[in-house]
This record gives C-alpha cells, structure tokens and sequence, in this order.
C-alpha cells in the first residue's frame, strides 16, 4: 500500500531540473587589433594629425671652398579622419531581475558585461571593415576610415604620352613611391607594370612624372615612363600605400611564401618593420605551411583565450602570423603596430536610463576614431583568391 501512496518523482510539478548552475559565455578573443593599437585622447569630431618622411638619399659632396646652400624643407602631410558614435542598450524588467535564474543572479549585471563585450566587437569590426571615413550631419551617422581606409587608398589618375601624371593637390614630393593598377575590369598600359613601386618628379601641385629609380627624380633631364597611349579618366588608379595585387603575381591569387615577401619589401623599402600579419582563418592556414623549418611558437601572455601565434622569419624581418575572426578570405594586412593608435573622444562608458516602467534600461556609449601617423610602414595583400 506504501507503493501505492508515495509521491513519485515524476509526478512533481516545479522540481528543479537537472542543469550544470553555470552559462558559459562564448567569447573569442575578436578584439585583437583594439587591444594591441595605442591609445590617445581626441578633442573633435574630426581628429588631425601630422605625417612626415625623409627624403632619398642622393649623391652628397662639396668643394673644400664654396658657399652653403640649402634646399627646400620635406613639407609635412596633414592628415585627419572622423569619429564614430557607438551605442549599445539592454533592458531588464523588474520581474525578471528579481526571480532566480539559473546561472545568473543579476540579470542586469549579467547584460551589461554581454553587452559591454559585444560593442567590443563592434569597434574592432569597424577597425577591420570600414573603407571610408564619412562625417556627422543631420541625416548621417559618422564614421571613422579603418584599415582599409589607410591601406588600400587609391586615387583616379590620367596619363598622357609625355609621361605627364595628373592628380589633383596630389602632394606628392621628389622621391616618394607610388603604385598603379588599372580601374575596375581595365587593364593597365603596356608601359606600366602592376605591382611595381614607381618614384614620382614634381612638376607642380596637380601634375608629376614617375620614374623607376629614385636618383632619376633629382634631374630635370632624365626619361619618364611614358604610356604607350594616353590614360584617360577613369581607366588608371595610383595610390601612396604598400598595396599588392595578389592577382597579378606570378602564380595569380595565390597567397604564398613570395607574396607575403613582396609585401614585407614593399615595408621594408621605406623604412617599417613589420610586427603582424593578419588574416583570416583560411589563409593562417596555408601561411602555417610556408617554410615549415623557420617557424616556431610562442605563447601569448596578454590573454589567456588568444591562440598560439605563428613566428616566420622572412628575408624582411620576422612577423607573426595572427588568424582574425573578421578578415575575409581575400586580403592580409601587415602591421607596423607603433604607428596606429585609437582615439577616444568620449570613452565607453555605462549610463543608466530615466525609469519609465516596470523595468530598467542602460546603454553603452562611446566615441572613437583610428589614427595612424605611417601608412607607408604598413601594407595590404589583396586579391587573394587560394
């Protein structure tokens, strides 16, 4: 009769199920660029800064008797970009705050780190994607330019067959290095090679030869390259940066040994020193196979969720190989992480909303930018395509 009685355990209503009291919150480390920049403070919207370089180096001797002369300073480039508003609320009813939870005892609490990491994300996602930086006004949010804006800046250029380069305020000095590639689906001319590092000769603000020695930039009387045929708008683009068209290699799209190599010269040449490259996946992958015996790990002691890093020795100065959760199959950046800072206008930073019901909501908010002070000590690999 006793059997017949007793409560049986699967018939109890409201018994508490059997469930580890513990929520693993997954949280890759996909703030890897955010951590590792500087930091600074800002005081506008659109923050400035100064950019400077040396000239080539040339042939430098005097009579034992002759009069000091001098030569016009190396101007400094100014350089700016926008910042970028983020925001990020939660709300929490005053129920749910107060019943028992499994694995949580503040429910506030617990939202306000989810959603503290997430805005985390959130600004390293537009450090990694953002092409252009774009300014405040009354219908359009800011944004700050991110790598991409810095890396891979091209400009529309034409080039008649005197060898004449026209681009607007260009800004360009005697010596520095420049990079064509033809626009869109257009093909480059003849005359000029892609990934080739050609040295600009100034004729005025909007106009300049290039040549493929810097020591031809000195004399007024020496040959530029010269297109075969006039380039007309919108069929040639140039730009100042370390920029690689995996495309145009000699094994087309394919991210090797002697791409990477290119990229860490193109550094090297004007004077960087390259600390990481970054990637996706997909590309550590097949970076990881390049020259196996001059590779060796290292652990990273900053955080304990970052993986092991690759370390390759190239002819150019030894880089970590660092897999990123947001880099896309097509590009790899490599970083000269002194020169790149971020910003802040207003910190991030927790502020909690007027109550206006039965439950209680904040957000997380910040102001930021991305500077960096040496775009040429950086380079991008793109066009990768296996």
């Amino acid at each position: 009769m006793a059997q017949e009685t007793a409560v049986k355990s699967y018939k109890v209503v409201g018994k508490v199920e059997d469930m580890n009291d513990f929520i693993t919150n997954i949280d890759p480390d996909q703030t890897l660029l955010t951590s590792r920049f500087g930091k600074l403070s800002v005081h506008s919207t659109e923050h400035n800064w100064l950019c400077d370089s040396l000239r080539p180096a040339m042939d430098n001797a005097t009579l034992e008797v002759h009069d000091f002369s001098t030569r016009q300073a190396t101007p400094r480039r100014r350089e700016s970009n926008y910042t970028q508003q983020f925001e990020h609320g939660y709300n929490v009813s005053d129920i749910t705050q107060a019943i028992k939870k499994y694995g949580v005892r503040d429910e506030k609490g617990y939202q306000m780190l989810k959603a503290s990491k997430e805005i985390a994300r959130d600004l390293e996602y537009a450090i990694v994607t953002n092409k252009t930086k774009v300014p405040f006004d009354d219908a359009t949010a800011g944004r700050f330019g991110g790598l991409p804006y810095f890396l891979d800046d091209y400009k529309d250029v034409t080039m008649a067959t005197t060898g004449i380069v026209t681009l607007n305020t260009h800004r360009f000095i005697n010596g520095d290095k420049v990079t064509f590639r033809g626009k869109g689906t257009n093909a480059l001319d003849a005359n000029i090679k892609p990934n080739t590092q050609y040295f600009v000769r100034v004729i005025d603000a909007n106009t300049f030869y290039v040549h493929l020695t810097a020591t031809e930039t000195t004399s007024a009387t020496s040959t530029p390259i010269k297109p075969t045929a006039n380039v007309t708008a919108g069929k040639m683009e140039l730009t100042y940066c370390n920029s690689i068209d995996a495309g145009k290699l000699d094994s087309p799209g394919e991210f090797s040994m002697d791409a990477l190599n290119d990229a860490m010269q193109a550094v090297w040449g004007r004077g960087g020193d390259v600390d990481i490259a970054v990637m996706s996946g997909k590309n550590k992958r097949k970076a990881s196979t390049f020259t196996a015996n001059s590779q060796r790990n290292v652990a990273m002691e900053a955080k304990k969720l970052t993986q092991v890093v690759d370390v390759l020795e190239t002819d150019f100065g030894v880089v970590q190989l660092i897999a990123h959760r947001m880099y896309t199959d097509d590009v790899v950046d490599l970083l000269d992480l002194q020169y790149w800072k971020l910003g802040y206008l207003i910190p991030f930073h927790k502020e909690d909303l007027e109550r206006r019901g039965t439950y209680q909501e904040s957000i997380i908010t910040g102001t930021a930018t991305l500077e960096c002070t040496a775009p040429i000590a950086n380079a991008r690999l793109y066009g990768i395509t296996k």
